[in-house]
């Protein structure tokens, strides 16, 4: 039987090395993600419709831009439309929700699209999410 103290250790290091995994990327990656433009939709007109792309929940919504304009870069595009961004559960072992998003990647010709981001067409989240479950061994924190 383990004890309490090395149950939570083991928890405390993999918990530690999924953070660290989680925020890893290469300096090809950050340079991808930085160069596709978050656009208005009506900003895009004219552009090259390469598809839907949606992220994974992240811990940030700007952890979650991120993934979205690196996924984006990664099929081509040179910008993207957020559509929409939702809460999920980040794994199915905690009740810890994330926010994830959706968007559209467009590559559009030089001279088409913004040449810089456009804070107006970042997306909100139409609700607040809760706090992450740090007290989950604590009865008084949930009641």
């Amino acid at each position: 039987m383990r004890s309490p103290l090395l149950a939570s250790a083991l928890l405390l290091c993999s918990f530690s090395s999924a953070i660290v995994l989680n925020g890893c990327t290469s300096a090809q990656d950050d340079a991808l993600a930085n160069s596709v433009i978050t656009a208005l939709p009506n900003e895009v007109r004219g552009c090259v419709f390469l598809g839907n792309v949606d992220t994974a929940p992240r811990m940030t919504i700007e952890n979650a831009r991120f993934d979205l304009k690196l996924k984006a870069g990664m099929i081509g595009a040179t910008h993207v439309t957020e559509s929409y961004a939702y809460a999920q559960l980040l794994n199915r072992l905690s009740r810890d929700v994330g926010i994830a998003l959706s968007g559209r990647a467009y590559r559009c010709p030089h001279g088409l699209g913004p040449i810089i981001s456009d804070p107006q067409a970042k997306a909100r989240l139409p609700y607040s999410l809760p706090q992450p479950t740090l007290n989950d061994d604590d009865p008084f924190y949930w009641h």
